[in-house]
């Protein structure tokens, strides 16, 4: 049974059909969901290293690692509210099964940031990218090589590709809204956060050329997002729950992610001389699919965030699982006289 639906899935992957890849802790990878959220944050600089291994069931398991970078330009560092641009890099790496079909893809983002009212900003950017394609098609298993009553590898599958590796081109776009107020306190900010995002992925829906007169498309990608986080008043507790809705083609994704935060340690409002800690629990839910338990550690400038999905869709024989890791770090203004570059803290006299 396993091998019947691992073929299945090598011809669907050969026809192009499949989703993107994704990450199922998206808010670790803000460039991948949309463009326009680069630069949007409490800080100057962000780096985001995130690995996922999953079919863990099946002998080829799916390998993608990501590496991303954003930083913000023209950005007040008094923290007086003024337009300013997020510039955004990406590098993401994908290998899927038998017929080893990888994806490198470097994008490149620009994003435009603008106050809308007190702690309330809107932003839009274009997303560009190059993509190189490869394949090893000779691993492929092919239903005529199917004698009806054995798999024979010696049969000839009659099946034809000029291209095992080419490049395209990517284009992308999106708006992000976010608002980021809350109370003050003595020593630290009680926070709320809200966000909502639309991005528009593969605008160009480039060829894909595997095989001679191939007329297959990669087909463009809607997602819509949003979420929020809200420290619970009075207590060492935060909860944050964010959705993404991603189509592409025939395909719909729905990624439901809840959990809850416990403060570790309070950070110092006005130097930065110490940071917040807070350590996560909850749940990922990827509606009709899987489930995954999840933990999340912030200590300062990093977060790392692990996961485990556990399928529960009918395909749950073929796949025993998928792992992922994720990890963060930022140059963050955690501290009322902290300017970039600075410690977060300032001499207010040489006395």
């Amino acid at each position: 049974m396993k091998k019947l639906i691992y073929l299945l899935l090598i011809f669907t992957s050969f026809n192009f059909k499949a989703q993107d890849v994704h990450f199922a802790q998206s808010t670790f990878v803000p460039q991948l969901i949309n463009p326009a959220s680069i630069g949007v944050f409490n800080g100057w600089e962000r780096v985001t290293i995130s690995n996922r291994k999953q079919w863990l069931g099946i002998d080829k398991s799916y390998m993608t690692s990501q590496f991303s970078f954003d930083m913000n330009l023209l950005k007040n560092d008094n923290g007086k509210q003024k337009s300013y641009l997020g510039l955004g890099l990406s590098f993401f790496n994908d290998i899927a099964g038998e017929g080893q079909f990888g994806i490198n893809q470097l994008n490149f983002s620009i994003s435009g940031i603008i106050p809308i009212a007190e702690n309330q900003t809107v932003s839009a950017a274009i997303q560009m990218g190059a993509v190189q394609r490869t394949g090893k098609l000779g691993n492929l298993s092919w239903g005529n090589q199917f004698d009806g009553t054995s798999f024979d590898p010696n049969i000839n599958s009659n099946e034809s590709s000029s291209n095992t590796s080419f490049f395209h081109e990517d284009f992308g776009a999106g708006v992000f809204y976010n608002y980021n107020g809350g109370k003050n306190k003595l020593n630290r900010k009680e926070l709320s956060n809200i966000y909502a995002g639309l991005a528009y992925f593969h605008v160009s829906q480039p060829q894909l050329k595997f095989s001679n007169g191939n007329e297959d498309k990669l087909d463009a990608k809607l997602v819509i997002h949003s979420g929020t986080q809200l420290d619970i008043p009075n207590s060492e507790w935060a909860s944050a729950v964010s959705f993404v809705f991603m189509n592409q083609g025939p395909h719909q994704m729905f990624l439901i992610n809840a959990m809850m935060k416990a403060r570790l340690r309070n950070g110092t409002k006005y130097t930065g001389i110490y940071t917040e800690s807070y350590f996560g629990f909850g749940l990922i839910h990827r509606v009709k699919d899987a489930i995954a338990p999840q933990i999340m550690v912030e200590f300062g400038s990093c977060k790392i965030g692990l996961l485990y999905e556990l399928s529960v869709s009918e395909i749950s024989q073929a796949n025993s699982g998928g792992f992922e890791i994720s990890f963060q770090w930022a140059n963050t203004r955690n501290a009322l006289f902290k300017s970039r570059g600075s410690k977060g803290f300032i001499r207010t006299n040489n006395l």
